[in-house]
């Protein structure tokens, strides 16, 4: 499932889901004149599919793997907020800040593209037409709890989307009767930790954006 088709389709239904949740709270965070109104809603979508195509950008680098540890995880966010933390203590009063709405929503597709990286090889159109849409889910869900539990029971999710390294490095082994071995990725479980508390994170941190800068 985690190919281009599925996280930008899942980065537009989160999109559509908080900007419902957005409106209905009536945060007077979207300026009220409506064609401003309208410019705010195409550019934070079409930042929230930026964000959903963000982590592979490790893609577009000679040098790094695919899944690298600096594109997947909560780096590129972290950045974001603190260039906003620092101009919001430096000038609070800047309109600027602004900005932060529309990047809320590029953290929304940066974290749904790790959480569907949990995922890399279920094909959910596929699953849906041999088994139905029960049996998906619960796929889906299984294969969630086994990999974050360290109880592989799903094979079929585990493929091959293990978290690259910058380079060789001693890492806690999964191997039974070994403590450390020396690897350029991250173990299964850790990646599939990784891939989960980054993807948590990184929306959190969306939050953060609405909360102290606006």
């Amino acid at each position: 499932m985690a190919n281009r088709k599925w996280h930008l389709i899942t980065a537009m239904i989160v999109f559509f889901i908080y900007l419902v949740i957005y409106w209905y709270l009536d945060t007077n965070f979207i300026p009220e004149l409506p064609d401003i109104a309208i410019l705010w809603v195409v550019t934070a979508f079409i930042m929230a599919l930026i964000g959903a195509e963000a982590p592979d950008w490790d893609l577009l680098v000679g040098w790094l793997h695919h899944r690298d540890i600096s594109t997947h995880s909560i780096f590129i966010p972290l950045v974001v907020t603190i260039v906003f933390l620092i101009q919001k203590y430096m000038t609070p009063d800047d309109p600027a800040l602004v900005l932060a709405l529309v990047f809320t929503p590029f953290f929304i597709g940066f974290s749904s593209h790790l959480l569907l990286d949990l995922f890399p090889s279920v094909d959910p159109e596929k699953e849906v037409k041999e088994k139905g849409v029960t049996h998906t889910a619960a796929l889906l869900l299984g294969g969630l709890i086994s990999g974050l539990t360290g109880v592989e029971t799903i094979k079929a999710l585990q493929g091959t989307y293990l978290i690259h390294l910058p380079f060789k490095m001693p890492v806690m082994s999964e191997k039974k009767g070994k403590a450390w071995e020396i690897r350029r990725t991250l173990p299964l479980h850790a990646s599939r930790w990784w891939l989960f508390f980054n993807g948590l994170i990184t929306g959190l941190l969306g939050l953060l954006l609405l909360v102290i800068l606006v």
